[in-house]
Protein backbone atom coordinates (compact mmCIF):
# COMPACT_ATOMS: atom_id res chain seq x y z
CA UNK A 1 0.00 0.00 0.00
CA UNK A 2 1.65 3.44 -1.15
CA UNK A 3 0.90 6.76 0.60
CA UNK A 4 -1.97 7.83 -1.71
CA UNK A 5 -3.82 4.48 -0.95
CA UNK A 6 -3.64 4.50 2.36
CA UNK A 7 -6.68 4.56 4.75
CA UNK A 8 -7.37 6.34 8.24
CA UNK A 9 -4.50 6.21 10.93
CA UNK A 10 -6.19 8.73 13.20
CA UNK A 11 -6.10 5.61 15.81
CA UNK A 12 -2.15 4.30 16.17
CA UNK A 13 -1.50 0.20 16.34
CA UNK A 14 0.79 -1.71 17.73
CA UNK A 15 2.43 -4.51 15.16
CA UNK A 16 1.02 -7.80 16.94
CA UNK A 17 -0.65 -11.11 16.17
CA UNK A 18 -4.45 -9.57 17.39
CA UNK A 19 -4.08 -6.61 15.77
CA UNK A 20 -3.45 -8.07 12.21
CA UNK A 21 -6.67 -7.15 11.01
CA UNK A 22 -6.72 -3.57 11.86
CA UNK A 23 -3.00 -3.45 10.51
CA UNK A 24 -4.65 -5.05 7.63
CA UNK A 25 -6.58 -1.81 6.14
CA UNK A 26 -2.88 0.23 6.14
CA UNK A 27 -0.26 -2.03 5.01
CA UNK A 28 -0.52 -5.47 3.43
CA UNK A 29 -0.20 -7.75 6.12
CA UNK A 30 0.64 -11.72 6.21
CA UNK A 31 -2.04 -13.59 4.12
CA UNK A 32 -1.27 -17.43 5.82
CA UNK A 33 -2.08 -18.82 9.21
CA UNK A 34 1.00 -18.14 11.36
CA UNK A 35 0.03 -20.18 13.94
CA UNK A 36 -0.44 -23.50 11.42
CA UNK A 37 2.91 -23.28 10.44
CA UNK A 38 5.80 -24.40 12.12
CA UNK A 39 9.77 -23.30 11.42
CA UNK A 40 11.80 -25.06 9.25
CA UNK A 41 14.73 -22.24 8.80
CA UNK A 42 16.98 -21.06 11.78
CA UNK A 43 18.61 -18.08 11.18
CA UNK A 44 22.03 -16.37 12.72
CA UNK A 45 21.80 -13.72 13.30
CA UNK A 46 18.68 -11.95 12.79
CA UNK A 47 19.19 -8.01 12.18
CA UNK A 48 17.78 -5.67 9.06
CA UNK A 49 19.72 -7.06 6.26
CA UNK A 50 18.22 -10.11 7.04
CA UNK A 51 14.82 -9.28 8.02
CA UNK A 52 14.51 -7.01 4.46
CA UNK A 53 15.42 -9.75 2.52
CA UNK A 54 15.26 -13.81 3.32
CA UNK A 55 12.38 -13.27 5.62
CA UNK A 56 11.20 -11.13 2.98
CA UNK A 57 11.56 -13.50 -0.01
CA UNK A 58 10.01 -16.36 2.23
CA UNK A 59 7.36 -14.02 3.35
CA UNK A 60 5.97 -14.06 0.10
CA UNK A 61 6.24 -17.81 -0.69
CA UNK A 62 4.57 -18.41 2.66
CA UNK A 63 1.68 -16.66 0.81
CA UNK A 64 1.88 -18.23 -2.01
CA UNK A 65 2.47 -22.03 -0.43
CA UNK A 66 1.64 -21.74 3.11
CA UNK A 67 4.00 -24.77 4.58
CA UNK A 68 6.34 -25.28 7.83
CA UNK A 69 9.25 -22.95 6.39
CA UNK A 70 8.86 -20.13 8.53
CA UNK A 71 12.26 -18.93 10.39
CA UNK A 72 13.19 -19.37 13.62
CA UNK A 73 15.68 -16.13 14.36
CA UNK A 74 18.11 -16.02 16.59
CA UNK A 75 20.49 -13.11 18.12
CA UNK A 76 23.79 -14.50 18.73
CA UNK A 77 25.30 -11.34 20.71
CA UNK A 78 24.73 -10.11 24.06
CA UNK A 79 23.61 -6.49 22.33
CA UNK A 80 21.18 -8.01 20.32
CA UNK A 81 18.45 -8.34 23.27
CA UNK A 82 17.24 -5.69 23.04
CA UNK A 83 15.78 -5.96 19.52
CA UNK A 84 14.89 -9.73 20.55
CA UNK A 85 12.79 -8.45 23.36
CA UNK A 86 11.12 -5.73 20.76
CA UNK A 87 9.96 -8.42 17.89
CA UNK A 88 9.07 -11.05 20.42
CA UNK A 89 6.77 -8.49 21.96
CA UNK A 90 5.36 -8.01 18.30
CA UNK A 91 4.57 -11.49 18.04
CA UNK A 92 8.22 -11.71 15.57
CA UNK A 93 6.25 -9.40 13.27
CA UNK A 94 7.40 -6.04 11.61
CA UNK A 95 7.34 -3.69 9.45
CA UNK A 96 9.22 -3.51 5.90
CA UNK A 97 9.03 -0.01 4.45
CA UNK A 98 10.28 -0.01 0.94
CA UNK A 99 11.44 3.19 -0.56
CA UNK A 100 12.02 4.58 -4.40
CA UNK A 101 12.70 8.43 -5.67
CA UNK A 102 8.42 7.86 -6.01
CA UNK A 103 6.78 6.08 -3.93
CA UNK A 104 6.73 4.43 0.26
CA UNK A 105 4.99 0.69 0.14
CA UNK A 106 4.86 -0.99 3.73
CA UNK A 107 3.70 -4.02 4.75
CA UNK A 108 4.08 -6.67 7.65
CA UNK A 109 6.21 -9.52 7.62
CA UNK A 110 5.14 -12.77 9.25
CA UNK A 111 7.90 -14.89 7.79
CA UNK A 112 9.17 -15.23 11.41
CA UNK A 113 7.84 -17.56 13.74
CA UNK A 114 9.95 -17.47 16.82
CA UNK A 115 12.87 -15.26 18.66
CA UNK A 116 15.37 -16.44 20.49
CA UNK A 117 18.20 -14.78 22.44
CA UNK A 118 21.49 -17.18 22.15
CA UNK A 119 23.19 -15.46 25.14
CA UNK A 120 20.31 -15.64 27.70
CA UNK A 121 18.02 -18.69 26.37
CA UNK A 122 21.06 -20.99 25.45
CA UNK A 123 19.37 -23.97 25.79
CA UNK A 124 16.16 -23.09 24.04
CA UNK A 125 18.99 -22.14 21.10
CA UNK A 126 20.40 -25.41 21.45
CA UNK A 127 17.49 -27.18 21.35
CA UNK A 128 15.97 -26.02 18.29
CA UNK A 129 18.59 -26.18 16.47
CA UNK A 130 19.39 -29.89 17.23
CA UNK A 131 15.25 -30.28 16.34
CA UNK A 132 14.68 -32.33 13.15
CA UNK A 133 12.06 -29.55 12.27
CA UNK A 134 15.24 -27.65 11.28
CA UNK A 135 16.49 -28.44 7.62
CA UNK A 136 18.07 -25.16 7.03
CA UNK A 137 20.72 -22.81 9.18
CA UNK A 138 20.97 -19.42 7.11
CA UNK A 139 23.76 -17.04 8.87
CA UNK A 140 24.16 -13.46 8.39
CA UNK A 141 26.91 -12.93 10.89
CA UNK A 142 28.83 -10.55 8.98
CA UNK A 143 32.80 -11.18 8.23
CA UNK A 144 33.34 -10.80 11.85
CA UNK A 145 31.63 -13.24 12.73
CA UNK A 146 33.23 -16.21 11.01
CA UNK A 147 36.67 -15.40 12.87
CA UNK A 148 39.32 -15.88 9.87
CA UNK A 149 42.56 -14.48 9.46
CA UNK A 150 44.31 -13.18 6.69
CA UNK A 151 44.40 -16.28 5.21
CA UNK A 152 41.04 -16.60 5.62
CA UNK A 153 41.71 -19.39 7.69
CA UNK A 154 39.88 -19.96 11.44
CA UNK A 155 41.66 -17.67 13.82
CA UNK A 156 42.41 -19.83 16.81
CA UNK A 157 44.04 -17.36 18.24
CA UNK A 158 40.65 -15.56 18.84
CA UNK A 159 38.98 -15.61 22.35
CA UNK A 160 35.78 -16.51 21.38
CA UNK A 161 37.07 -19.32 19.39
CA UNK A 162 39.42 -20.61 21.73
CA UNK A 163 36.23 -20.27 24.18
CA UNK A 164 33.94 -22.39 22.31
CA UNK A 165 36.66 -25.35 21.73
CA UNK A 166 37.44 -25.31 25.28
CA UNK A 167 33.76 -25.29 26.24
CA UNK A 168 31.91 -27.03 23.31
CA UNK A 169 28.52 -27.48 25.54
CA UNK A 170 27.93 -23.43 26.40
CA UNK A 171 29.27 -22.11 23.12
CA UNK A 172 29.24 -18.32 22.08
CA UNK A 173 30.05 -18.34 18.72
CA UNK A 174 27.83 -19.46 15.40
CA UNK A 175 30.75 -21.34 14.93
CA UNK A 176 30.27 -23.22 17.93
CA UNK A 177 26.77 -23.62 18.23
CA UNK A 178 26.34 -25.11 14.81
CA UNK A 179 29.14 -27.59 15.81
CA UNK A 180 27.55 -28.71 18.77
CA UNK A 181 23.76 -29.05 17.13
CA UNK A 182 25.60 -31.42 14.42
CA UNK A 183 27.45 -33.39 16.75
CA UNK A 184 23.89 -33.75 18.78
CA UNK A 185 22.15 -34.62 15.52
CA UNK A 186 24.32 -37.30 13.80
CA UNK A 187 24.24 -39.08 17.96
CA UNK A 188 20.93 -38.79 17.85
CA UNK A 189 20.35 -40.04 14.01
CA UNK A 190 18.46 -36.66 13.47
CA UNK A 191 19.43 -35.76 9.40
CA UNK A 192 21.69 -33.02 8.88
CA UNK A 193 20.58 -29.34 7.84
CA UNK A 194 22.12 -27.43 5.05
CA UNK A 195 24.06 -24.41 6.47
CA UNK A 196 23.06 -21.26 4.20
CA UNK A 197 25.72 -18.23 4.01
CA UNK A 198 23.82 -14.96 2.88
CA UNK A 199 26.51 -12.91 4.15
CA UNK A 200 28.75 -10.37 1.26
CA UNK A 201 31.23 -12.86 1.22
CA UNK A 202 33.00 -14.77 -2.13
CA UNK A 203 32.14 -17.90 -2.15
CA UNK A 204 30.08 -17.51 1.31
CA UNK A 205 29.17 -21.17 1.05
CA UNK A 206 32.74 -22.45 0.08
CA UNK A 207 33.94 -20.61 3.09
CA UNK A 208 32.02 -21.57 5.72
CA UNK A 209 32.57 -24.73 5.16
CA UNK A 210 35.94 -24.32 5.57
CA UNK A 211 36.19 -22.74 8.74
CA UNK A 212 33.46 -24.69 10.29
CA UNK A 213 35.19 -27.81 9.27
CA UNK A 214 38.48 -26.27 10.86
CA UNK A 215 36.86 -25.37 13.65
CA UNK A 216 35.26 -29.09 14.02
CA UNK A 217 38.74 -31.21 13.54
CA UNK A 218 40.09 -28.74 16.98
CA UNK A 219 36.74 -30.89 18.83
CA UNK A 220 35.68 -33.89 16.69
CA UNK A 221 37.89 -35.38 14.02
CA UNK A 222 35.09 -38.11 13.06
CA UNK A 223 32.81 -35.11 13.34
CA UNK A 224 34.19 -33.50 9.97
CA UNK A 225 33.70 -36.92 8.03
CA UNK A 226 29.97 -36.80 9.01
CA UNK A 227 29.94 -33.07 8.23
CA UNK A 228 31.28 -33.55 4.63
CA UNK A 229 29.16 -36.33 3.85
CA UNK A 230 26.06 -35.15 5.04
CA UNK A 231 25.86 -31.10 5.34
CA UNK A 232 25.83 -28.83 2.18
CA UNK A 233 27.03 -25.29 2.19
CA UNK A 234 25.34 -23.76 -0.97
CA UNK A 235 26.76 -20.25 -2.27
CA UNK A 236 25.02 -16.92 -2.57
CA UNK A 237 24.84 -13.38 -3.70
CA UNK A 238 22.28 -11.39 -1.75
CA UNK A 239 21.81 -8.08 -2.89
CA UNK A 240 19.40 -5.21 -1.20
CA UNK A 241 20.49 -1.72 0.32
CA UNK A 242 19.07 -1.71 4.09
CA UNK A 243 19.73 1.40 6.13
CA UNK A 244 20.46 1.58 9.61
CA UNK A 245 17.11 1.75 11.31
CA UNK A 246 16.64 5.37 13.14
CA UNK A 247 14.28 6.83 15.40
CA UNK A 248 12.79 8.85 12.09
CA UNK A 249 11.78 5.61 10.26
CA UNK A 250 10.09 4.74 13.53
CA UNK A 251 8.27 8.17 13.64
CA UNK A 252 7.58 7.70 9.58
CA UNK A 253 5.90 4.75 9.64
CA UNK A 254 3.88 6.00 12.95
CA UNK A 255 2.73 9.26 11.29
CA UNK A 256 2.47 8.00 8.02
CA UNK A 257 0.57 4.73 8.23
CA UNK A 258 -0.58 4.94 12.15
CA UNK A 259 1.34 2.01 13.06
CA UNK A 260 3.79 1.20 16.18
CA UNK A 261 6.53 -0.82 15.04
CA UNK A 262 9.46 -0.99 17.80
CA UNK A 263 12.15 -2.16 14.79
CA UNK A 264 11.25 -1.97 11.46
CA UNK A 265 13.04 -2.08 8.42
CA UNK A 266 13.81 0.33 5.77
CA UNK A 267 15.12 -1.01 2.63
CA UNK A 268 15.54 0.30 -1.08
CA UNK A 269 12.37 -1.17 -3.49
CA UNK A 270 15.18 -3.32 -5.49
CA UNK A 271 16.02 -7.03 -4.38
CA UNK A 272 17.87 -9.67 -5.59
CA UNK A 273 19.53 -13.32 -4.21
CA UNK A 274 21.37 -15.43 -6.51
CA UNK A 275 21.81 -19.29 -4.50
CA UNK A 276 23.69 -22.48 -5.92
CA UNK A 277 20.87 -25.50 -5.29
CA UNK A 278 22.27 -27.28 -3.32
CA UNK A 279 20.35 -28.93 -0.24
CA UNK A 280 20.45 -31.86 1.43
CA UNK A 281 17.18 -31.99 3.48
CA UNK A 282 14.88 -30.18 1.37
CA UNK A 283 14.11 -26.50 0.95
CA UNK A 284 11.22 -23.87 0.25
CA UNK A 285 10.40 -23.17 -3.03
CA UNK A 286 12.70 -20.08 -3.71
CA UNK A 287 12.16 -20.19 -7.52
CA UNK A 288 8.74 -19.20 -6.74
CA UNK A 289 9.38 -15.56 -5.87
CA UNK A 290 12.29 -14.93 -7.86
CA UNK A 291 15.43 -16.52 -6.14
CA UNK A 292 17.45 -17.44 -8.93
CA UNK A 293 18.73 -20.84 -8.25
CA UNK A 294 21.97 -21.48 -10.28
CA UNK A 295 24.58 -23.96 -10.57
CA UNK A 296 27.70 -21.81 -9.93
CA UNK A 297 27.00 -18.27 -8.39
CA UNK A 298 30.63 -17.26 -8.64
CA UNK A 299 29.95 -14.72 -11.52
CA UNK A 300 26.90 -13.22 -9.89
CA UNK A 301 28.83 -12.58 -6.38
CA UNK A 302 32.07 -11.03 -8.29
CA UNK A 303 29.66 -8.85 -9.84
CA UNK A 304 27.90 -7.60 -7.37
CA UNK A 305 30.58 -7.72 -4.42
CA UNK A 306 33.21 -6.09 -6.84
CA UNK A 307 30.88 -3.55 -8.59
CA UNK A 308 28.21 -2.50 -5.75
CA UNK A 309 30.18 -3.10 -2.43
CA UNK A 310 33.33 -1.75 -3.90
CA UNK A 311 31.77 1.48 -5.04
CA UNK A 312 29.94 1.58 -1.45
CA UNK A 313 33.51 2.01 -0.55
CA UNK A 314 35.32 3.62 -2.57
CA UNK A 315 32.58 6.69 -2.41
CA UNK A 316 32.65 6.17 1.30
CA UNK A 317 35.67 7.96 2.30
CA UNK A 318 35.76 10.76 -0.38
CA UNK A 319 32.51 11.38 0.03
CA UNK A 320 32.57 11.58 4.13
CA UNK A 321 35.88 13.89 3.71
CA UNK A 322 34.16 16.09 1.53
CA UNK A 323 31.49 16.69 4.04
CA UNK A 324 29.02 14.21 2.95
CA UNK A 325 26.77 12.15 5.22
CA UNK A 326 24.26 11.22 3.31
CA UNK A 327 24.58 8.54 0.27
CA UNK A 328 22.16 10.08 -2.11
CA UNK A 329 23.27 13.79 -1.01
CA UNK A 330 26.75 12.87 -2.08
CA UNK A 331 25.72 11.18 -5.33
CA UNK A 332 24.26 14.13 -6.01
CA UNK A 333 27.27 15.82 -6.44
CA UNK A 334 28.20 15.88 -10.12
CA UNK A 335 32.02 15.05 -9.09
CA UNK A 336 31.25 12.02 -6.71
CA UNK A 337 28.75 10.52 -9.30
CA UNK A 338 31.63 10.71 -12.37
CA UNK A 339 33.97 9.62 -9.78
CA UNK A 340 31.92 6.44 -8.79
CA UNK A 341 31.26 6.04 -12.58
CA UNK A 342 34.62 6.23 -13.81
CA UNK A 343 35.63 3.89 -10.61
CA UNK A 344 33.55 1.47 -12.28
CA UNK A 345 34.04 1.18 -15.22
CA UNK A 346 37.97 2.32 -16.36
CA UNK A 347 39.13 0.13 -12.68
CA UNK A 348 36.70 -2.88 -12.09
CA UNK A 349 34.76 -3.80 -15.26
CA UNK A 350 38.28 -5.63 -16.86
CA UNK A 351 37.89 -7.72 -13.54
CA UNK A 352 34.33 -9.02 -13.75
CA UNK A 353 33.68 -12.35 -15.23
CA UNK A 354 30.38 -12.49 -17.92
CA UNK A 355 27.60 -13.27 -15.91
CA UNK A 356 24.94 -15.14 -17.49
CA UNK A 357 21.29 -12.86 -18.48
CA UNK A 358 22.80 -9.60 -17.33
CA UNK A 359 23.50 -6.90 -19.10
CA UNK A 360 26.96 -5.35 -17.25
CA UNK A 361 26.24 -2.05 -18.72
CA UNK A 362 22.79 -1.64 -17.42
CA UNK A 363 23.94 -3.18 -14.03
CA UNK A 364 26.12 -0.19 -13.59
CA UNK A 365 23.27 2.35 -14.49
CA UNK A 366 20.79 0.67 -12.05
CA UNK A 367 23.69 0.62 -9.10
CA UNK A 368 24.35 4.14 -9.93
CA UNK A 369 20.13 5.41 -9.34
CA UNK A 370 20.10 2.92 -6.54
CA UNK A 371 23.05 4.50 -4.23
CA UNK A 372 21.20 8.10 -5.17
CA UNK A 373 17.63 6.93 -3.97
CA UNK A 374 16.83 9.99 -2.27
CA UNK A 375 14.33 8.05 0.03
CA UNK A 376 16.36 5.10 1.37
CA UNK A 377 18.68 7.80 2.34
CA UNK A 378 21.16 5.37 3.17
CA UNK A 379 24.10 6.55 5.60
CA UNK A 380 27.43 7.47 4.40
CA UNK A 381 29.23 6.41 7.72
CA UNK A 382 27.57 2.46 7.75
CA UNK A 383 29.29 2.25 4.11
CA UNK A 384 32.50 3.40 5.96
CA UNK A 385 32.69 0.67 8.30
CA UNK A 386 34.97 -2.30 8.90
CA UNK A 387 36.99 -1.15 5.50
CA UNK A 388 39.90 -3.81 6.87
CA UNK A 389 36.98 -6.51 5.84
CA UNK A 390 35.23 -5.62 3.22
CA UNK A 391 38.10 -4.31 1.37
CA UNK A 392 40.18 -6.79 0.29
CA UNK A 393 37.42 -8.82 -0.46
CA UNK A 394 35.81 -6.05 -2.82
CA UNK A 395 38.54 -3.90 -4.21
CA UNK A 396 41.48 -5.73 -3.50
CA UNK A 397 41.16 -8.38 -6.20
CA UNK A 398 40.01 -5.89 -8.83
CA UNK A 399 43.25 -3.72 -7.97
CA UNK A 400 45.70 -6.73 -8.46
CA UNK A 401 43.76 -7.71 -11.37
CA UNK A 402 44.33 -4.29 -13.42
CA UNK A 403 48.00 -4.46 -12.51
CA UNK A 404 48.77 -7.43 -14.21
CA UNK A 405 46.99 -6.33 -16.92
CA UNK A 406 48.34 -2.94 -17.21
CA UNK A 407 44.56 -1.08 -16.64
CA UNK A 408 43.94 1.81 -14.84
CA UNK A 409 43.86 1.73 -10.55
CA UNK A 410 43.99 5.58 -10.29
CA UNK A 411 40.18 5.09 -8.57
CA UNK A 412 41.01 2.80 -6.94
CA UNK A 413 44.26 4.44 -5.60
CA UNK A 414 42.69 7.67 -5.05
CA UNK A 415 39.68 5.91 -2.76
CA UNK A 416 42.60 3.93 -0.67
CA UNK A 417 44.01 7.24 0.11
CA UNK A 418 41.16 8.97 0.91
CA UNK A 419 40.67 5.64 3.55
CA UNK A 420 43.70 5.77 4.82
CA UNK A 421 43.08 10.20 5.15
CA UNK A 422 39.27 8.83 7.17
CA UNK A 423 41.66 6.51 9.02
CA UNK A 424 43.38 9.94 11.12
CA UNK A 425 40.16 10.46 12.58
CA UNK A 426 39.43 14.14 11.62
CA UNK A 427 37.79 15.28 8.43
CA UNK A 428 38.69 18.03 6.37
CA UNK A 429 37.22 20.54 8.92
CA UNK A 430 39.22 19.17 11.66
CA UNK A 431 35.72 17.32 13.02
CA UNK A 432 36.21 13.99 14.55
CA UNK A 433 35.05 10.64 12.90
CA UNK A 434 34.15 7.99 14.66
CA UNK A 435 36.11 5.06 13.56
CA UNK A 436 34.10 1.15 13.68
CA UNK A 437 36.51 -1.24 12.29
CA UNK A 438 38.19 -4.78 13.94
CA UNK A 439 41.22 -3.58 13.43
CA UNK A 440 40.40 0.09 14.58
CA UNK A 441 42.84 0.16 17.14
CA UNK A 442 45.97 -0.78 14.82
CA UNK A 443 45.07 1.27 11.64
CA UNK A 444 44.07 4.56 13.27
CA UNK A 445 47.50 4.38 15.30
CA UNK A 446 49.32 4.05 11.91
CA UNK A 447 47.47 6.81 10.07
CA UNK A 448 47.64 9.22 12.87
CA UNK A 449 51.71 8.49 13.66
CA UNK A 450 52.26 8.81 10.02
CA UNK A 451 49.86 10.91 7.99
CA UNK A 452 51.54 11.96 5.33
CA UNK A 453 53.17 8.35 4.45
CA UNK A 454 51.10 5.23 4.21
CA UNK A 455 53.74 2.82 3.56
CA UNK A 456 53.32 1.02 6.85
CA UNK A 457 49.56 0.88 6.30
CA UNK A 458 49.82 -0.91 3.00
CA UNK A 459 52.38 -3.06 3.85
CA UNK A 460 49.40 -5.03 6.47
CA UNK A 461 48.91 -8.57 4.13
CA UNK A 462 45.85 -9.00 6.13
CA UNK A 463 44.43 -6.42 4.35
CA UNK A 464 45.90 -5.80 0.79
CA UNK A 465 47.50 -9.45 0.42
CA UNK A 466 50.13 -9.05 -2.74
CA UNK A 467 49.61 -5.58 -2.93
CA UNK A 468 51.06 -4.79 -0.31
CA UNK A 469 54.22 -5.65 -2.04
CA UNK A 470 53.70 -4.18 -5.38
CA UNK A 471 55.25 -0.99 -6.07
CA UNK A 472 52.99 0.16 -8.45
CA UNK A 473 49.96 0.16 -6.25
CA UNK A 474 51.74 1.62 -3.49
CA UNK A 475 52.95 4.77 -5.38
CA UNK A 476 50.18 5.54 -6.68
CA UNK A 477 48.09 5.67 -3.35
CA UNK A 478 51.17 7.40 -2.15
CA UNK A 479 50.54 9.80 -4.99
CA UNK A 480 47.05 10.54 -4.45
CA UNK A 481 47.40 11.49 -0.65
CA UNK A 482 50.39 13.86 -1.58
CA UNK A 483 47.57 15.36 -3.66
CA UNK A 484 44.96 15.21 -1.08
CA UNK A 485 47.36 16.89 1.91
CA UNK A 486 48.43 19.16 -0.34
CA UNK A 487 45.20 20.24 -2.06
CA UNK A 488 42.30 18.85 -0.15
CA UNK A 489 40.00 15.54 -1.48
CA UNK A 490 37.78 18.04 -3.82
CA UNK A 491 40.66 19.35 -6.00
CA UNK A 492 42.52 15.83 -5.89
CA UNK A 493 39.15 14.50 -7.71
CA UNK A 494 38.68 17.06 -10.14
CA UNK A 495 42.25 16.32 -11.14
CA UNK A 496 41.67 12.25 -11.10
CA UNK A 497 38.70 12.33 -13.05
CA UNK A 498 40.17 14.79 -15.92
Amino acid sequence: MTLTQMKDTSSSLSVNENNLDALSTRMQTPTYDRSALGSGILHMSIGGFHRAHQAFYLDELLSLQPDNWMITGVGLLPQDETNCNNLKEQDSLYTVLQRSNTEDAARIIGSIKTVIHAPTEQAACIEKLCSPDIRIVSLTITEKGYMYNEKSELDLSHPIVQHDIANPQTPQSALGYLTLALKTRRDNGTPAFTIMSCDNLPGNGDLTKKILLSFIAECDADLCRWVEDNVSFPNAMVDRITPVTTDKIISTIAENYGVDDKWPVICEDYIQWVLEDKFVNGRPAFEDVGVQMVDDVEPYEKMKVRLLNGSHSALSYLSYLMGYRDVDLAMADPLIREFVKKYMDEDITDSVPDVPGIDLESYKDILIERFSNKAVRDQIQRLAEDGSQKIPNAIVPCAIHQIEQGGSIKHIALAIACWYKYLTGVDEELQPIEIKDPMADEICAIAKSTPNDPARFLQIERIFGKLSHDATFINAVQSALNDINEDGVKVTLQRTLK
